[in-house]
């Protein structure tokens, strides 16, 4: 072979080891991207480090956002690493694993601290010994399994809390067993002596009555079982309407009475500093949460005790919306510290030997805290066991536009009005809520106080309009300070007693004193004002004739109601009112017999909801769209098991009425047909 051939050959044979030589450099270099790649989107920290000195040769470049150390802090020492806990919290220190044998490991978990941000991880580090080219070295590996942890905590706390909710719900489950069984139980059995002493009229009175009583108690319970059920299912929302805050108070003042007086209990409602009477907000919801917590106020204070609701408007934060606070506060058993850390969660009472006997479902105060979160408001409650209880609810309401005539008083001769009340805050309340008014405010703690301003303000001249007095005061009362008064004042000077107590007990004394009229406590400055007018104007209006219980007494009604057994019960109930009723078995058939009636046989239709043909919805709208001549005027009731705000709303947007909830109670029936009535004579 010639010395050309053999050159050629040698070059081939260098370019084919120089490509191979460039294909492992461009494999080492494609291996290495790749794991630079990895190393630095995964969370897991690669290093080595030999087993005679500590050497670090390598770490993954990841390690200075998983762990906050930067890569030259660890090649320059590994001790770095060593400031962390295991989980059985020993202090990691490398030097504890000389001992491990080659090609073995040893795993642990240990907590990690990011030395920047100090967040919280958690680490497996697994430690492997190896040896090459007769050196020894350690690889270490640290996996971050802070979601896995994460995740195990999570399902660990959920699966606690199942178990707790079982727990509660089967407590629930028997307690409302019980709870059902013993108002049952008692219409069940007074249900046997009716029939047995039906002889006896006395006996089928008080026999009903009790009846009657078990029933509305049982309905409760079945009340607060759905309430908590449309809250859980996310289905509970709000119908805003116009609130009267006067009325509203009113109505609750008239509900709780009752129930104190029952207990020989003193229940009062104070309100404060109310500029704003007139807002929007739903009313059903307000009034469920403060009946809630009113009504176990009264349950759970003994005989002879104290029971007060105050009514506070903060000022302002919002534009547009007022801030209220309605405080109940009772001198009742009260509470534990440790009940008081689970008095939201469902199914849940606290069990003493004071509150045994004490109906109830655990459910109130969770549909009350519900009702509030979803209205946006705050519910705060301090209590100590054998002292009482304080609830302080927080709402904020949109402000009604209302017009306000800034001439009232000046039109009615008032410049000076003068308050008398031993309690300050009820006269700084008056005297704030009257700030921009025109009228000059002065106040007395006492009525001989009151006498003196009185003097004292006729001798300069400057005598008051109004004078305005509280009826227990601890020197003197407003009668007695009343008849003082009188004697100093021109007669054209208005005297009015403020009382939180029955009206007809000072009326005659009053009078006499020289009392020109009575103002119901709590203050509201709309019924201020219309006293004022009616004193003023000496043009009374007329007065509201006596509500006579007969008002269903001649009345032809037509009743749609699918269910035979409810239809035959309403038409007796209605017959034994003095009504006549006709019945229609669907929506279907109560529309054709509306349509085929005189134009005056009808006073009013009472119709189900639910009913097969045609719902009552269907059926209301059938008839508003009908050529009847009395089609669009006819007042309709809704009459339905369905009780919720949101089907109150969707009643009266299908044109009712009204709407009134199973099973019928004849006196709710009577007042709606009273409110319907006049809502009527309004429009026409």
């Amino acid at each position: 072979m010639n010395k050309k051939k053999k050159k050629n050959l040698f070059i081939d044979w260098c370019q084919r080891m120089l490509r191979k030589i460039g294909k492992k450099e461009d494999d080492v270099q494609y291996h290495e991207k790749l794991f630079s790649i990895v190393a630095n989107n995964t969370n897991d920290v690669l290093l080595m480090f030999t087993a005679s000195n500590y050497s670090v040769e390598y770490v993954s470049p990841n390690v200075e956002r998983v762990l906050g150390i930067s890569q030259e802090e660890i090649m320059s020492d590994i001790r770095s690493l060593e400031r962390s806990v295991t989980a059985e919290g020993e202090v990691v220190n490398y030097e504890k694993i000389k001992n491990i044998s080659e090609n073995d490991c040893l795993r642990f978990e240990e907590e990690r601290h990011h030395k920047k941000s100090g967040e919280t991880r958690w680490f497996l580090e697994t430690v492997y010994k190896t040896s090459w080219n007769h050196i020894e070295r350690f690889v270490v590996i640290l996996s971050d399994r802070t979601h896995e942890r994460k995740s195990e905590q999570a399902l660990k706390e959920a699966l606690e809390a199942a178990k707790a909710a079982n727990e509660s719900k089967s407590i629930f489950l028997s307690s409302m067993s019980h709870d059902i069984r013993t108002p049952m139980n008692a219409i069940v059995g007074l249900s046997t002596l009716l029939q047995r002493d039906a002889h006896d009229p006395e006996k089928v009175q008080e026999y009903t009555r009790k009846i009657t009583s078990s029933s509305q108690h049982l309905l409760g319970l079945i009340n607060d079982v759905l309430d908590m059920s449309k809250i859980e299912s996310g289905k509970a929302t709000l119908n805003i309407t116009e609130i009267s805050l006067a009325e509203m108070v009113e109505e609750l003042d008239t509900m709780i009475q009752p129930q104190a007086k029952a207990k020989g209990q003193e229940f009062k409602i104070n309100v404060y500093h109310v500029c704003n009477e007139e807002v929007l907000g739903d009313q059903l919801r307000i009034n469920q949460v403060l009946i809630n917590v009113l009504s176990n106020a009264v349950k759970y204070t003994p005989e002879g005790g104290t029971i007060e609701m105050i009514v506070r408007q903060l000022p302002q934060c919002t534009k547009n919306y007022a801030r209220f606070l309605f405080i109940v506060r009772d001198n009742g058993i009260g509470m534990s510290k440790e009940y008081l850390e689970n008095i939201f969660q469902p199914f849940t009472r606290e069990e003493t030997k004071k509150t045994l006997g004490i109906q109830g479902t655990g459910l109130g105060m969770v549909i009350t805290k519900n009702l509030i979160d979803l209205m946006g408001g705050t519910i705060k409650i301090e209590s100590e066991l054998d002292k009482g209880s304080t609830f302080t609810i927080g709402l904020e309401l949109r402000i009604k536009e209302q017009k306000v005539d800034p001439g009232f008083w000046k039109k009615r001769g008032i410049s000076r009005l003068l308050v008398a009340d031993d309690d300050e805050e009820v006269c700084a309340g008056i005297k704030s809520v009257m700030a921009d008014t025109g009228v000059d405010i002065s106040y007395a703690l006492s009525g001989q106080e009151a006498v003196r301003m009185t003097e004292h303000a006729q001798e300069e001249g400057r005598g008051f309009d109004l004078v305005l007095l509280d009826w227990q005061m601890p020197d003197m009362d407003g009668i007695k300070t009343a008849s003082r008064i009188r004697q100093i004042v021109p007669c054209q000077v208005i005297v009015m007693i403020l009382t939180a107590y029955d009206v007809e007990r000072l009326e005659e004394e009053g009078i006499r004193a020289g009392v020109d009229s009575f103002l119901q406590k709590p203050f509201f400055m709309s019924n201020f004002k219309m006293v004022v007018n009616q004193l003023k104007t000496r043009n009374r209006q007329e007065q509201r004739p006596e509500e006579r219980d007969d008002v269903l007494a001649g009345m032809h009604i037509l009743a749609a109601e699918d269910i035979e057994l409810n239809a035959e019960i309403l038409m007796e109930l209605l017959k034994m009112a003095g009504a006549d009723c006709d019945w229609a078995c669907n929506g279907q058939e109560a529309v054709e017999k509306f349509e085929k009636s005189a134009p005056d046989k009808y006073d009013m239709i009472l119709m189900d909801v639910q009913m097969p043909v045609m719902d009552g919805y269907e059926a209301t709208e059938a008839i508003r769209n009908c050529s009847h001549p009395r089609a669009r005027t006819i007042p309709i009731i809704a009459m339905t098991a369905n009780a919720f705000s949101e089907d109150v709303k969707e009643a009266l947007d299908a044109g009712m009425n009204a709407h009134l909830a199973k099973p019928i109670d004849m006196e709710r029936l009577k007042e709606v047909i009273r409110e319907t009535s006049v809502r009527n004579i309004k429009n026409i």
